[in-house]
């Protein structure tokens, strides 16, 4: 009988040392964030996806409860913001990632992780259209007259851009055409050299050149959206131009991969309302992005469905990985 209560007593014991083993755990779940939260972009201050980034902390900040704060950790092309949240072991760390996400796994420069591997998705933030827009003195006006003039004379018509050269030579091959790509370490510096005429266009992202395009320094030429842009209605697309070319620029949060699924669900919850209120989407607009949200586990099948998209191209067109 002694030895029978004495079994049963360690029984009990261990049972209820499991059981406080496991109330921190989920009571860090239920209760995340449990202190600030760090936000990291890895993008220099005052760029576009820095902009959002902190409009986005604003808010989060009063959906969490916690103080939600930007880190700019920049360099290797997102390679080191995004590594190191993929090495973040305190639960609190979030990266606002983007298409070179993606575009590094395939063309590089390759970073030291697997993005697939280490890298959770939460949700998209935002979209935007690269804009191909042009000095005012050149003779084209739109897209069609642009691809006309650039196969007339092939490697004559200057593009300034910033870091896309995998997208600017997708398009000289979807378009039949060879612009001259003259590469700049910054997208204000690219559109100076634009207004300025020493090259004949810039490319960059609608937000970048939209003040430019507003104050009549530069003239849209052609958007790379699947379909016109809200914030430039009257700028045809490279579809309408007759160029088979559409590719957009998104931002989406990511968690370290072992991050328990309701903090994961939590965030993804938190970031569809506030990019779903009036407020947030009027304030994104206005910077030249289109606000947008999904789950996890759409924003897990669209990677992956543009990673094989890219896959592709890297497949022929060899000479864009630089691995």
């Amino acid at each position: 009988m002694l030895k029978n209560r004495w079994a049963f007593a360690v029984c009990c014991f261990v049972a209820a040392s499991f059981a406080f083993a496991a109330t921190p755990s989920a009571f860090a779940q239920d209760n995340w964030p449990t202190h600030a939260v760090k936000l990291v972009v890895p993008y220099a201050a005052g760029g576009t996806t820095d902009l959002i980034a902190r409009r986005l902390a604003e808010r989060l900040n009063r959906e969490l409860g916690q103080p939600v704060v930007v880190e700019n950790r920049p360099g290797a092309s997102t390679n080191i913001g995004a590594q190191s949240v993929a090495q973040a072991k305190d639960g609190h760390t979030i990266l606002l990632g983007s298409i070179f996400q993606l575009l590094n796994h395939t063309f590089g420069p390759e970073p030291t992780f697997d993005m697939f591997k280490a890298l959770e998705p939460v949700s998209l933030v935002a979209n935007m259209p690269f804009v191909l827009a042009a000095n005012p003195n050149t003779p084209y006006s739109n897209g069609k007259e642009l691809v006309a003039a650039a196969k007339a004379m092939p490697k004559q018509l200057s593009v300034s851009h910033a870091q896309l050269d995998v997208s600017l030579e997708l398009l000289n091959s979807k378009a039949g055409m060879r612009l001259l790509l003259v590469p700049y370490k910054g997208g204000g510096p690219a559109a100076t050299d634009a207004i300025s005429g020493q090259v004949n266009m810039v490319y960059a992202l609608v937000p970048v050149l939209l003040p430019h395009i507003q104050a009549g320094k530069l003239k849209p030429l052609a958007v790379t959206s699947a379909k016109r842009f809200a914030g430039l209605p009257n700028v045809p697309t490279f579809k309408e131009s007759g160029v088979d070319f559409s590719m957009e620029m998104w931002y989406g949060l990511f968690m370290p991969v072992d991050t328990p699924k309701p903090v994961i669900d939590k965030l993804a919850h938190a970031t569809e309302r506030i990019m779903s209120s009036k407020e947030m989407m009027e304030s994104i607009r206005a910077a030249g992005a289109d606000p947008a949200h999904n789950s996890p586990d759409e924003f897990r099948a669209q990677l992956a469905k543009e990673n094989a998209q890219w896959q592709a191209v890297a497949k022929a067109m060899p000479n864009l990985v630089q691995k």
